[in-house]
């Protein structure tokens, strides 16, 4: 896919951005090669059908994927609905943005949900942003539930010391601290419990 300078450039806000959203985050698994058939909506309004993949969301500056919805459903229809899902399960590594210790989606902050629902309106144009936010915050929890339990599935081991001693890289040593000691205290709840 071809883009026109304006729409890689630094977005004007990159400033005070504490990550950079013009790439997956480091964590996220290998961007596919699929291609969606997409339509992508510039500043102006003018809408033009593209062949897009996930990594190239990452790269829109000026422009920004349009998602359809069922309207009885509520959901994301077509190519809409893998590009929105491929593309979340990325921004779902972004430690940073979304970090691994909480224990429910459901209890993260406020000011974490609105950040990343923010990153994902800088790339994605829906018709009823108050509408949609609903589902697609609900099914970013969903994957970031599954990116956790893939980090501790990769990185747990025998004892916490071990755990904590093998921390993933691009995870910040507080936070795994944090995530190993509740992992590890929930494992003795639901092991107390029986």
């Amino acid at each position: 896919m071809d883009f026109m300078d304006s729409e890689t450039q630094p977005p004007d806000d990159s400033p005070h951005l504490e990550t950079s959203f013009n790439a997956p985050p480091p964590l996220a698994p290998e961007c596919k090669s699929f291609k969606w058939k997409m339509q992508v909506i510039d500043s102006e309004g003018s809408v033009e059908g593209k062949m897009v993949t996930s990594k190239d969301v990452w790269k829109l500056q000026s422009s920004k994927v349009i998602v359809h919805f069922d309207e009885n459903s509520g959901q994301p229809i077509g190519d809409s609905d893998g590009l929105l899902g491929s593309w979340l399960g990325q921004l779902s590594n972004d430690v940073n943005l979304l970090p691994i210790n909480y224990s429910d989606w459901r209890m993260v902050n406020t000011h974490t949900k609105r950040k990343a629902w923010d990153v994902i309106q800088s790339k994605f144009w829906f018709d009823d942003p108050t509408m949609r936010k609903g589902y697609v915050m609900s099914a970013l929890g969903s994957i970031c539930k599954d990116v956790k339990l893939r980090i501790w599935k990769e990185h747990k081991r025998d004892d916490q010391l071990q755990t904590l001693q093998n921390r993933p890289n691009n995870v910040p040593e507080e936070q795994w601290e944090h995530f190993v000691h509740m992992r590890f205290a929930e494992k003795w709840k639901d092991a107390s419990s029986r």
